[in-house]
């Protein structure tokens, strides 16, 4: 899997055991809609580890437990390019 796929998986998985939606996330984390939206729909490479950490903020959690997930196991994720 590609990791910009296993980050849109992992913040729909925590968007969904939360229960709030793409707007709500962008507001507590006060990453832009437009940027949340991008990440979860695979639009662009990549997004910056200050947005993952904004994001992680909004749900009030840390970076180990976004990446706490089999899906960023090395041997299910590939290159992007």
């Amino acid at each position: 899997m590609e990791f910009s796929r296993a980050i849109s998986y992992r913040l729909n998985e925590l968007m969904t055991e939360r229960r709030i939606t793409a707007y709500k996330l962008s507001f507590l984390s006060a990453v832009p809609t437009s940027t949340v939206s991008n990440i979860l729909l695979c639009k662009g490479r990549s997004c910056t580890a200050i947005t993952l950490l904004n994001l992680c903020r909004g749900f009030g959690i840390t970076l180990e437990t976004l990446f706490t997930s089999h899906l960023f196991e090395l041997e299910n994720i590939v290159d992007d390019g």
